[in-house]
């Protein structure tokens, strides 16, 4: 099938809402989203660099660069269907009555940062690019050198930790097409000439070499792996949950924050900043098990230029290491520092310790899933190190074990006028769970990467016993039920938001294979807080790939999914929750891959919650090991098993069948009775499995 998203509906709250409506596309770094204006179809043109480098909370943040509009009849833009085409990247735009069809097709080159306009309609169009008509922040206007109009936004001034100087350029190539470039000053030194160098270098042919190449690397997005599904709306969702963050994840410097590049108002909620308690992370959770690990280049990024004043943060609490507050920008921004107002400094933190640590879960996917020494040496052992640094000062040592004081599971609002200590007390809890599952995951993994490296010999023996030393996770009764309590001492229960069970997904503290009383503690939990977390504003992202770490009936999964869809998907794919946006976006994928393959617990499984009345082929999912991992499911058996080694890691896969031949790269068969498949593999080797 092809995987469209259908909207048949103008745009209504795009330019006027944080989260858009309109149809999207981008290509990781320049992103347009589809509006509205009086005249007929607005384009907004957001760059994830235009960033408004101040710190407080009413400016700052990333803002739209501008709009292309184009004028549309009345009487044809009633007629309003637009197709956003996720597996060639292009919004085709069709607005017709009867003969007479006004029609544009658009695409965010995805090699350039340069937008592809085609009139493909009878009606003649004519873009304009303008200003957003609600800007406000910075020094903005508009100029026309070389025949060309052109726009700019500055951010500049001494109240800025950097300056931001953003242009576009509006080319008319032919009768029928239209070239818009951007760049920026953190593109290059002179943003403007590469913007009017470009538009004057860009004729007919470069359009079209620009279209193959577009086309080309798009082609290439998706031959990275797949996901088929006899239910569609599932697979439209898989795909889309990789389209979406492909629109925006791409400028190394420039994560997306939590509305993407899909800004369309002055100044979207939080800034569409970084928020390190979960918001910045959730969006890439099925980039690696989607064997898109490309898409987390530009992940750490923002958390390594802020390690410097994380450093400093650390030593106000008298620590080594690094401590995060919620919510940072790039180029080391403090997007909530704001020394007026009271309880200033505790603000940032909001009562919790776990904000530098918690983004590491990301970088650790990727270096169990790929065991990239290099990525491991460059970006995530060094940032994990510094995170462990500053647990090895802060923790104490209680009644024989490892205790984190002072660390609130969910925020302490210290924003609020009432606030107090006395009222808000969460600010002295004790070992909540998720910093418990957070240091399980980052100890054990910086382990891993210490041996892998050859380094630290003395940090690995101090980790290990730090690791000996952590308590087990609290626990309490409720409604009759053993479950998971939020914290050893303090917060003991919160049905919204699933903080409280975090440490199974994405920490992965409890699994499948786990011993039976804490799996079932955890499945307690879970559906104890199923009826809220399902439909939460906040961390729902990480809730529906849990269900599958826990082994929640699948046929629960799949009908909450669909529910999910119904109720708060727009038909752009974009989610509607009150806590963010981007970070909803992969929860398909995300949810699909755990249930389709899972190896966060050392061993291989095929479909290991799945609802069977569903036929998959899936292709090229990545497994912890270095593994990319091909399979389908048919009639509810597991066939076509192929696993290919990237880096010759011992295979541990559970066995599919009761007697099971395994074909090596030599042609050679093994045959397995055995519960679990244990064999040694080169760099290369591909592996077949079927049933005998």
């Amino acid at each position: 099938m092809r995987h469209i998203a259908t909207l048949d509906k103008a745009p209504i709250v795009s330019g006027k809402s944080s989260i858009p409506d309109g149809a999207v596309n981008g290509n990781g770094d320049l992103g347009v989203i589809l509006g509205t204006y009086a005249e007929g179809m607005r384009i907004f043109l957001c760059k994830c660099d235009v960033w408004m480098g101040m710190e407080r909370a009413e400016s700052g943040g990333l803002h739209p660069l501008g709009v292309v509009d184009i004028p549309v009849p009345a009487a044809l833009y009633a007629h309003y269907y637009v197709q956003q085409d996720m597996d060639k990247g292009e919004l085709r735009c069709t607005f017709a009555d009867g003969a007479r069809c006004c029609a544009v097709h658009l695409r965010v080159c995805k090699t350039e940062n340069v937008v592809l306009l085609e009139d493909a309609g009878n009606v003649p169009i004519q873009p304009v690019l303008r200003l957003t008509p609600d800007a406000e922040d910075g020094v903005f206007g508009e100029f026309c050198e070389k025949g060309m109009p052109g726009i700019f936004r500055s951010f500049a001034g001494e109240e800025y930790l950097f300056e931001t100087h953003a242009f576009a350029v509006l080319k008319t190539v032919s009768n029928t097409q239209w070239a818009v470039w951007a760049a920026t000053n953190h593109d290059t030194e002179h943003p403007k000439q590469l913007c009017l160098q470009e538009a004057v270098a860009t004729d007919a042919d470069r359009f079209a070499q620009l279209l193959r190449a577009h086309d080309e690397a798009w082609t290439a997005f998706w031959q990275k792996s797949s996901f088929t599904l006899s239910d569609e709306e599932l697979e439209n969702g898989w795909y889309a949950s990789q389209y979406l963050l492909a629109c925006c994840a791409g400028n190394r410097h420039f994560a997306p924050g939590l509305y993407g590049n899909f800004v369309t108002v002055e100044h979207p909620n939080w800034h569409s900043d970084y928020h390190l308690n979960y918001n910045y992370q959730a969006p890439f959770y099925a980039a690696c098990s989607s064997n898109h690990t490309e898409l987390t280049d530009c992940y750490h990024g923002p958390l390594e230029d802020f390690l410097e004043r994380g450093k400093a943060f650390a030593a106000e609490f008298g620590c080594r290491g690094v401590l995060y507050p919620v919510g940072i920008g790039p180029l080391g921004i403090c997007t909530e520092m704001q020394k007026k107002l009271p309880h200033w400094f505790l603000r940032l933190f909001l009562g919790q310790k776990s904000n530098a640590i918690h983004p590491a879960d990301i970088l650790i996917f990727r270096w169990r899933s790929t065991r990239d020494t290099d990525y491991a040496r460059a970006h995530a052992y060094p940032y994990i190190k510094e995170c462990l640094t500053f647990f090895e000062d802060y923790a104490v040592i209680e009644n024989g074990f490892l205790t984190i004081p002072k660390d609130a599971a969910h925020e302490v609002p210290y924003y609020k006028a009432d606030f107090s200590e006395k009222k808000y007390k969460y600010i002295h809890d004790k070992n909540n769970v998720l910093t418990l599952g957070l240091l399980r995951m980052c100890l054990a993994a910086a382990v891993d990467m210490a041996q892998a490296l050859g380094v630290d010999a003395d940090r690995q023996s101090r980790w290990q016993e730090m690791l000996a030393l952590l308590p087990p996770f609290p626990t309490c009764r409720r409604r009759g039920r053993k479950v998971f309590r939020y914290t050893q001492s303090g917060q003991r229960w919160n049905d919204s938001n699933d903080v409280g069970l975090q440490h199974v997904y994405p920490c992965g503290a409890v699994g499948l294979s786990s011993e039976p009383e804490l799996l079932k503690i955890a499945r307690n939990t879970f559906r104890m807080k199923a009826a809220y977390c399902f439909d939460d504003g906040n961390a729902v992202s990480s809730f529906f790939p849990m269900a599958a770490r826990l082994g929640i009936t699948p046929e629960r999964i799949v009908r909450e999914l669909h529910t999910m869809i119904d109720r708060r998907y727009q038909p752009n794919y974009i989610p509607t929750y009150a806590g963010g946006c981007l970070e909803n976006c992969p929860i398909v994928a995300a949810t699909l891959n755990e249930m389709a393959l899972q190896s966060h617990e050392g061993v291989l499984c095929l479909f290991p919650v799945w609802d069977k009345t569903i036929d998959a082929r899936f292709e090229n999912l990545r497994a912890d090991g270095a593994f990319l991992v091909s399979a389908s499911m048919r009639a509810g058996e597991v066939c076509d098993v192929r696993i290919v080694s990237e880096r010759g890691e011992t295979l541990h896969l559970l066995n599919p069948y009761k007697k099971t031949a395994l074909q090596m790269q030599d042609g050679s068969v093994r045959v397995f009775e055995t519960t679990t498949i244990t064999i040694s593999t080169k760099p290369g080797d591909v592996l077949c499995v079927r049933a005998l």
